[in-house]
């Protein structure tokens, strides 16, 4: 995953910041070289209709949801020449959340935070991040509102993997395209076994459905139909 998209991440004070405004990016440098992105269940429906979403194991031998943004190269197929998102496809919340993220403190609690060398930042221009009082503004606590959803989304997110690991539905798989041989595209990636999950007892089938989750991996599964677009 791309998470060196932060350059130099600064937890946001109302003693430091309180002139810090913020205007909209008018490019995605930022997002050009970002070819695969953290996914939550959240948007499992909208992504499955702009790219491929699978699976890959952490660190922390958890598994986790991505989105496939690039296939064979290292840019982003949605950003176009001009550095915007192309239009009619979706965007991960992931990306969408910068230049603001949570960092946690040492008692695991979230704190807002910003990418200090985005450009989106100034004090003449921009939406208000403090009032006159060093209260958040209302856009500050609209991005905490975000990020917090994000966070919760997360978990879910975590739920839904547990589940597909426990009942051994994920399978490796690598992507490979023709060029007179055979070359990877994408490695260390994983899609759910539609064999193993037909196989499933009733009673697992039913607590996916009861649960949500059979409906996400049929999203998953028909997504991967964009393999061969975003190949291009």
């Amino acid at each position: 995953m791309e998470l060196g998209i932060y350059e130099n991440v600064q937890v946001l004070s109302s003693d430091l910041h309180r002139n810090l405004r913020v205007r909209p990016l008018d490019k995605l440098d930022y997002a050009a070289p970002v070819t695969d992105t953290l996914l939550t269940v959240d948007e499992f429906f909208q992504a499955a209709r702009s790219q491929p979403i699978v699976f890959a194991r952490g660190e922390n031998k958890k598994h986790f949801a991505a989105a496939v943004l690039a296939l064979g190269k290292r840019r982003n197929w949605f950003v176009d020449a001009s550095m915007k998102w192309k239009k009619g496809e979706y965007m991960p919340a992931f990306l969408r959340r910068y230049p603001f993220v949570f960092v946690k403190g040492d008692d695991d609690t979230n704190f807002l935070a910003f990418d200090e060398r985005c450009p989106a930042f100034n004090q003449e221009q921009g939406e208000r991040l403090f009032d006159d009082q060093g209260s958040p503004t209302a856009y500050t606590k609209t991005v905490l509102g975000f990020l917090q959803e994000f966070e919760a989304a997360s978990a879910r997110t975590a739920l839904f993997c547990d589940e597909l690991q426990r009942l051994n539905l994920l399978e490796p798989i690598t992507v490979q395209q023709w060029m007179g041989y055979q070359v990877p595209l994408l490695k260390g990636i994983k899609r759910v076994n539609e064999r193993r999950l037909e196989q499933l007892p009733e009673d697992e089938v039913l607590a996916l459905v009861n649960k949500g989750f059979y409906k996400l991996i049929i999203a998953h599964l028909l997504s991967l139909g964009h393999i061969e677009r975003i190949s291009k």
